[in-house]
């Protein structure tokens, strides 16, 4: 009898995470999307670059798209999510804009076999929407750290670590207007990311 009982709860778990049409509803899956910037002036160096995979502080680990309404609180919106997970999308994005930046000779990434003198490594810190006042918009935060191999001292490798913040307000509802409020602020730091190790570079003597 208690066997039985058992069968009977499991079916009735089982039943209440099917929708009534017998299956579960869809997620609709979102990506950042926007133009590469504007490459950086000055030309370039016969240098590799490689843009290591990116880690994520564990609550931004996923691809839920998560929200805040307030203190103590972070919620993810279960009808839809990001295709993948923030931390891998913003590596793949920021290694497309530094090749078309051209200021390395080519850039790679962590499946590539070739020994790079630079390597850019990240970490996701914030990858949310966040409702303050009467506003809602998408904050992005992130630590990004470029090595240079070529220094003898390992103290010394590390050419530059910064964290970087960008926020873009909504322009539109739903998870469409918070992926577009999402690429503008990627945009913003793309932009910033590129223009850092420009500079940097330049500082260093290339």
């Amino acid at each position: 009898m208690m066997k039985r009982f058992g069968i009977i709860l499991v079916t009735i778990a089982l039943t209440s995470c099917i929708s009534p049409t017998g299956s579960a509803p869809p997620v609709r899956q979102y990506v950042l999307e926007y133009p590469t910037p504007n490459a950086a002036g000055g030309g370039g160096i016969g240098e590799l670059l490689k843009v290591e995979q990116f880690n994520a502080a564990r609550l931004f680990a996923g691809p839920s798209m998560l929200y805040r309404k307030g203190p103590f609180r972070l919620d993810a919106y279960h009808e839809y999510s990001w295709r993948i997970a923030p931390a891998e999308m913003m590596a793949d994005l920021l290694r497309r804009d530094l090749r078309h930046a051209g200021i390395f000779r080519a850039v790679l990434s962590p499946r590539d076999t070739e020994e790079a003198r630079f390597i850019l490594e990240g970490g996701v810190e914030e990858f949310l929407e966040v409702e303050e006042g009467r506003g809602r918009k998408a904050r992005l935060v992130a630590t990004l750290t470029l090595i240079d191999l070529s220094r003898q001292e390992v103290t010394e490798r590390v050419v530059f670590q910064k964290t970087y913040q960008s926020e873009a307000l909504f322009q539109a509802e739903g998870a469409s207007g918070f992926a577009e409020a999402m690429s503008r602020a990627m945009t913003q730091l793309s932009t910033q990311v590129i223009a850092d190790i420009d500079a940097a570079l330049k500082q260093t003597g290339r």
